[in-house]
């Protein structure tokens, strides 16, 4: 099949467009901190960093609830965890930690982390949470993941069952501060014993916001929870986090599987998600198709996701004979761009190229074809960041 000269002019100014989209659609996150840029001995955490404390008529964090906090003064300061740790806090003061810079981590095993604490000063003898936490407004809706990397503190805890938790609340002003939203995660670091040995772990909190949620409070950060009569105390309740980001769910391993549109079943594609080299995300897709004659062909492309994007430039392997084995010829066969929603739902954009049109026919682009996941493959939910 030929085209002509204004035709494919007309394809390759569109395929320019679609990827200039792509780029846009990276969206930044909406809050990340590695702590690289604090001191050692800096009064507070930085980075409008806040607290609150909570306390429960039950073990294990449960019943009736009460608390206190920085509430509102018009000033600043109250709402800023102060650096509260082994390093600042003078032996024998009796001053309370909650929050505290490790400049480095373990020695220098690691860098700079977070260490967050349970409440030693618990006195109503239930459990006491004790909460270090970002506050914003809620963004636009979408599905969110709240992801970092925890690492075990040096004093070895859990020692008496204590719980490390990361968590996201929504609540709405508008109706008393009521929790709208609640997701909650056990942080569980690796067991270290020195700084030989130390690893961090990559966990997350996933939640969505639904319009209604828009421009409400979002609140999300860690806590942790303490009960005397477990014989439970701040030091063997912390944990160290990380790399922390709030942001669109971005594209990991889990979002590998089988996709196609279910109103166009008969073409589809199989993507998966990998780190080939341990370190660089890559996903490679298998793209199931016919030319405009009704024959079955195939392409096949590679690329680096980035946030919830992934695009890539199909390649059209031509020339290969069964029995043979050839390498074929690669034939550039167009670019495409899948924009991820979550793990189960994307959009496929495709932009011919001039070996497509004039080879398979392909003279029409396709525009955020709707995707469902049609089973997946069992995997990771996020690649591993290199400490």
């Amino acid at each position: 099949m030929k085209v002509s000269v204004h035709n494919l002019t007309a394809v390759c100014s569109l395929l320019l467009a679609l990827a200039g989209f792509s780029n846009q659609a990276a969206a930044a996150p909406i809050f990340s901190d590695n702590f690289e840029d604090r001191v050692r001995d800096q009064a507070i955490i930085g980075n409008d960093w806040t607290w609150y404390d909570q306390w429960f008529t039950e073990d294990g964090c449960t019943g009736d609830d009460a608390g206190y906090g920085p509430f509102d003064d018009l000033t600043k300061d109250p709402y800023e965890a102060a650096n509260r740790n082994f390093f600042t806090v003078p032996e024998g003061s009796g001053d309370y930690y909650r929050a505290g810079l490790e400049v480095p981590a373990w020695d220098g095993a690691l860098t700079n982390m977070l260490r967050v604490y349970g409440n030693q000063y618990n006195t109503n003898g239930n459990c006491q949470r004790t909460l270090v936490f970002q506050e914003m407004d809620a963004p636009e809706a979408g599905t969110y993941a709240f992801s970092f990397d925890v690492a075990q503190d040096r004093e070895y805890p859990p020692a008496n069952a204590e719980v490390t938790a990361a968590f996201v609340k929504i609540l709405d002003p508008a109706n008393g501060y009521a929790t709208v939203l609640f997701e909650k995660v056990k942080t569980t670091p690796p067991r270290a014993f020195s700084p030989n040995d130390v690893t961090t772990l990559s966990q997350a909190v996933e939640f969505t916001i639904t319009e209604e949620m828009v421009g409400k409070l979002l609140q999300f950060g860690f806590y942790n929870d303490v009960t005397p009569n477990y014989i439970q105390s701040s030091a063997t309740s912390a944990a160290l986090y990380d790399n922390i980001k709030v942001g669109l769910m971005e594209i990991g391993p889990a979002h590998s599987g089988s996709w196609y549109n279910s109103g166009q079943s008969g073409h589809g594609f199989s993507i998966e998600f990998g780190q080939p080299d341990g370190v660089t995300p890559v996903g490679v897709v298998y793209w199931y198709t016919y030319d405009d004659q009704g024959n079955p062909i195939f392409m096949l492309g590679n690329g680096v996701p980035v946030d919830q994007t992934l695009e890539v430039t199909f390649l059209s392997p031509t020339g290969m004979q069964y029995g043979v084995w050839q390498k074929p010829t690669e034939n550039v066969g167009g670019t495409a761009v899948f924009n991820f929603s979550d793990r189960e739902n994307a959009t496929f954009s495709y932009m011919p190229s001039a070996f497509s049109t004039t080879e398979w026919g392909h003279t029409t682009p396709i525009v955020d074809l709707p995707l469902t996941k049609l089973f997946g493959i069992p995997a990771d939910k996020y690649f591993t960041m290199p400490e």
